[in-house]
């Protein structure tokens, strides 16, 4: 009997070399996502132990009278979390872009060993679609690996906020009104922004087909890409509007995010900024009684709106990312092989 030898289809071949090609990135990203995952599970830990210590030792909530007791002081770990936490949290999507989104292509371009791929039996889309797809489901693992455990961050802070006694009035006092900041690094769309990111290095190292240049120009872009996802998120929603008849601004639900507040005139008209210069009480009563300025108003989203945003967000960057793809299969069509 005659056996015929196993042929690997082209599409495997690629997928094996797409892997083999930037398996060290690929290691690494996952080892340091690992690593991270831990290190954000043992902060975790670390921050739920010490606010339920500091409401045990303190079950009247912050003293600020006395800063040199514990209890006029947030807790070290709470600090960690809440603070220093962010920074490497909002420049991991630029870390992406540039170290693993732009060499996909670039290094291949610069150091000629495309033209041996193109000359094969599988297209340049299939080239394109292969590497993508490996190091996208890199990507989408390891952010899976940082994102599960800070989303537990945030949970954590949003109920502990909402719990009563002095342990509601521990995690008050020691962590942030506006939890909101984790919404970036926290469910699908802490997933989404990083694989945006890998699209926008993976493009721009197709366009510019050599490493330095498209590390530096990745990294510029994804940074500004987050910036404008920043300036762009409070408007994806209509926010709350509360209104007060008195001189004193509304009070806001527990875990909302705060926007902006102004003053509310007879007619009905709001004006962020009080034309009246603050002063003697008097004279200011009186400035705003000619203003007609009868009130306070604040702009916030409620807490249910988290989810809804979030996903919003994530939807934003899925389509980015699908329109960048779909302009490096059609780049790589019209390019030369140089």
């Amino acid at each position: 009997m005659i056996t015929r030898p196993r042929i690997r289809r082209p599409s495997a071949g690629l997928v094996w070399l797409a892997w083999r090609q930037h398996r060290a990135a690929h290691w690494t990203a996952l080892a340091l996502a690992a690593l991270a995952g831990a290190l954000a599970l043992w902060l975790h830990h670390q921050m739920v132990t010490a606010v339920g210590e500091w409401a045990a030792t303190c079950p009247q909530g912050l003293d600020y009278s006395d800063s040199a007791t514990v209890c006029g002081r947030t807790p070290d770990a709470v600090k960690t979390v809440m603070e220093t936490a962010h920074t490497p949290l909002r420049y991991l999507p630029v870390a992406v872009g540039a170290l693993l989104g732009a060499p996909l292509f670039a290094q291949s371009l610069q150091d000629g060993t495309h033209r041996l791929a193109w000359t094969q039996s599988v297209g340049r889309g299939q080239w394109v679609t292969a590497k993508l797809c490996v190091t996208g489901a890199v990507t989408a693992l390891a952010a899976l690996l940082i994102t599960a455990p800070v989303t537990w961050w945030w949970y954590s802070i949003r109920h502990g906020r909402s719990a009563s006694g002095p342990l509601g009035t521990a995690w008050k006092d020691s962590t942030s009104q506006s939890d909101w900041s984790y919404l970036p690094y926290t469910g699908p769309a802490g997933m989404t922004h990083l694989i945006l990111a890998l699209a926008v290095g993976a493009a721009v190292g197709l366009l510019l087909r050599r490493v330095l240049p498209a590390v530096a120009v990745s990294a510029g872009v994804v940074l500004a890409l987050q910036t404008g996802l920043e300036s762009l998120r409070p408007h994806l929603l209509t926010s709350a509007l509360a209104r007060t008849s008195t001189r004193a601004f509304p009070e806001r639900p527990a875990n909302s995010w705060y926007l902006s507040d102004g003053y509310t005139h007879v007619d009905g008209t709001l004006t962020a900024n009080s034309p009246c210069p603050m002063g003697v009480w008097e004279k200011l009563l009186r400035c705003e009684a000619a203003q007609h300025i009868n009130g306070r108003y604040s702009r916030y989203f409620v807490p249910h709106q988290f989810a809804t945003l979030q996903w919003l967000e994530s939807a934003i960057c899925l389509t980015a990312s699908a329109l960048l793809v779909a302009l490096c299969l059609v780049h790589v069509r019209r390019m030369k092989a140089r």
